[in-house]
């Protein structure tokens, strides 16, 4: 059995502890992946969340590929939250690729909106993607551009004004998954742009990190 008495501990130590016991978290952040990913490719990207204050949590939703479709990822994402976090709490979500389709129906479609403090999305197709036609599913048939389910969300996006949800969308005009390039470019979103090679490296670049941090401090003050 492991002893918790702090009797033994150096001066040097006991600060350490006490320094840490006093921290407060200034949030919560929701981490929604995208198609064929999991909670690992956030790594680096959940490391500057957490390093910053934040506390933070990292979802792995299935079927990965979304071949059930995109509202029963919804739904385990709201079963996550409300499991760890009650039905109260507020967080801000920020989801890649896939997952901001995914975040945007549970916000929209299953009341998760009414406790928002922010939606950000990385590289998420919000107007479809031809690439969608490269792989078989309900997932990806919703993500094709003009699908009945882009068409809904589309119809319900006037939440974030009402509700006065701050949005963001981060593209890379080199993101060849994003077919047409500009099929980021969200209409309820600040729609901001870095030069990223390939679809997952949005997630590693730091001038990306360093502006999100900045929205989530603005989300605090509100």
């Amino acid at each position: 059995m492991t002893s918790c008495s702090t009797k033994s501990l150096r001066p040097d130590q006991m600060h350490k502890i006490a320094a840490k016991a006093s921290q407060v978290s200034k949030g919560r952040v929701v981490l929604v992946h995208g198609i064929f990913d999991t909670r690992i490719g956030f790594h680096p990207l959940r490391k500057a969340i957490v390093s910053a204050g934040y506390e933070c949590l990292v979802p792995s939703l299935k079927p990965v590929d979304g071949r059930k479709g995109l509202e029963p990822m919804a739904r385990q994402l709201r079963d996550v939250i409300e499991s760890e976090w009650g039905e109260d709490d507020e967080f801000a979500i920020v989801a890649f690729s896939m997952g901001g389709l995914v975040s945007r129906y549970y916000l929209q479609e299953l009341g998760g909106a009414e406790r928002c403090q922010g939606l950000y999305t990385i590289a998420t197709p919000h107007n479809g993607t031809y690439t969608a036609y490269l792989y078989p599913g309900q997932g990806t048939r919703q993500m094709r551009p003009e699908s009945q389910f882009l068409t809904d969300l589309k119809k319900g996006g006037h939440i974030y004004k009402d509700l006065k949800i701050p949005t963001a969308s981060y593209r890379s005009p080199l993101d060849v998954v994003m077919l047409p390039l500009e099929s980021p470019k969200w209409q309820h979103g600040d729609n901001v742009r870095f030069w990223s090679p390939i679809h997952p490296a949005l997630l590693w670049e730091k001038k990306l990190h360093r502006d999100l941090l900045r929205r989530l401090g603005a989300n605090g003050s509100r």
